[in-house]
């Protein structure tokens, strides 16, 4: 009976092996990208456990690095960017803001020209970003974006935020990052790419490279 069942697992082990092997030589891409996608999400997870909570500042802070910032946008209302810019915490303060400055094809955050103005005004380095649509055309989100912002010497490159997919192909996705990237960087001289969706990394770097 205890051969029966050794000889069971091993057949069972071996069928789950043929089977991974089959999978890995069917879909060789999907399998990378999938083994890097959950490689990234276990490392960030990680990553994100070692902020440490700094109760002044109501965030989770990367303690290890040398410089800190934050990220606005209307969900953070009215800002008081005079009291941010004197956050102190134990040796940390807050260096820069990077702030949404558009989404798709018309919203304009509300609270933007008041945060791009303020955080400038109150010693912080800025960025501004424009959060990407994936129904809308490319040229158009940047023809938005390049409206609204106003960019002067020192600041953070545009960012383009890409955070879904909705239902464009992973090629389709690059064609129109790539068209918007290209848009702003002809006319700001940077850009800049944030994507908080991991499948998406390794196919747009190689895009760029």
């Amino acid at each position: 009976m205890q051969l029966r069942i050794t000889s069971r697992k091993k057949l069972t082990s071996l069928l789950c092996a043929l089977g991974l092997i089959s999978i890995v030589a069917i879909y060789p891409r999907q399998t990378v990208n999938f083994f890097y996608s959950t490689a990234i999400q276990i490392k960030d997870y990680i990553h994100f456990y070692g902020y440490r909570p700094v109760k002044s500042f109501a965030i989770r802070i990367p303690a290890s690095y040398t410089i800190h910032g934050i990220d606005v946008s209307r969900w953070q209302e009215r800002i008081d960017w005079q009291r941010v810019a004197k956050m102190r915490d134990n040796g940390i303060r807050l260096q820069f803001a990077f702030i949404k400055a558009t989404e798709g094809e018309k919203l304009v955050d509300p609270y933007f020209s008041r945060n791009w103005q303020l955080s400038r005004e109150n010693g912080l380095l800025r960025g501004a970003y424009h959060y990407f649509s994936p129904s809308v055309a490319a040229p158009v989100q940047a023809r938005l974006f390049l409206q609204t912002v106003d960019f002067s010497q020192g600041d953070f490159p545009a960012v383009l935020d890409v955070e879904e997919r909705g239902k464009l192909s992973a090629k389709e996705l690059r064609k129109r990052v790539s068209q918007w990237l290209k848009m702003v960087e002809k006319s700001t001289g940077k850009s800049r790419l944030f994507t908080q969706e991991p499948f998406f990394i390794t196919p747009i770097w190689r895009l760029f490279q």
